[in-house]
């Protein structure tokens, strides 16, 4: 019994022993190495109180470039007349790919382009197209708050958190970039787009209407083809 508990102890001892030997060869192993020298992080010098001061007159002073008319909407989608290929229409569109419906609210490409006229139609909705989804997920990437769901949030607070991630991008473009942009910004008489008509509510009535308007899949055709025929004369 004492023999084999003396040769357990041993067997024991030469372990650690060893243990010892290669723990203390890695330690003298990390001296020898050089250390690596620490990056230090680049000096961004920061005009804050020239930000701060933009971001008063843009947004906040009593005479401010970016009033709330800039944003507020209303619930009312804006006023757009336009003619294309000789033809008229009362109603915006957004660019859309092929999991909408297709509506003359939406202008999508075509899905199986058989002519030049279409395949140049298409390529050229797919780049407008990509690029205003590039610019949500730039927000999307930098604001986390804009990749989770938000459907827990009203519509007004969802505007309210949209134009604040707007706001401070442009903010931080500005500030790490150091561009001066004062002479870049858009101002109150700019024209950014048609002007909004605050009207009394639509009756019942009118309201069906404009639906029915919105879905009216024979509009859808004939705005896709006069867009067809516009870009092709443009750029043939």
């Amino acid at each position: 019994m004492s023999s084999s508990s003396s040769s357990s102890d041993g067997l024991e001892g030469e372990l650690i022993a060893a243990f010892q030997a290669e723990y203390e060869e890695e330690m003298l192993n990390e001296e020898e190495e050089p250390r690596r020298p620490r990056r230090r992080r680049e000096f961004i010098r920061r005009d804050r109180l020239g930000a701060h001061d933009r971001l008063f007159e843009d947004y906040f002073a009593d005479d401010c470039n970016y009033p709330p008319s800039f944003f507020r909407r209303r619930g009312e989608a804006p006023v757009v007349n336009f003619t294309v290929n000789g033809h008229e229409y009362n109603y915006g569109y957004y660019l859309a790919d092929g999991i909408y419906p297709s509506w003359p609210v939406f202008m999508k490409g075509v899905t199986l382009p058989q002519s030049e006229k279409q395949r140049m139609f298409t390529a050229a909705q797919s780049a407008w197209r990509k690029d205003v989804e590039c610019a949500f997920g730039v927000l999307k990437a930098r604001f986390n708050i804009l990749a989770v769901p938000g459907r827990s949030y009203s519509r007004r607070t969802l505007g309210l958190i949209m134009r604040a991630c707007v706001i401070l991008h442009n903010m931080i473009i500005d500030d790490e970039r150091g561009t001066n942009l004062e002479h870049t910004y858009e101002t109150v008489e700019s024209n950014v787009g048609p002007a909004i008509h605050h009207h009394a509510p639509p009756s019942l009535a009118a309201r069906i209407q404009m639906d029915n308007e919105m879905r009216d899949s024979p509009v859808y055709t004939q705005l896709q083809q006069d867009l067809i025929e516009h870009v092709w004369a443009h750029n043939a």
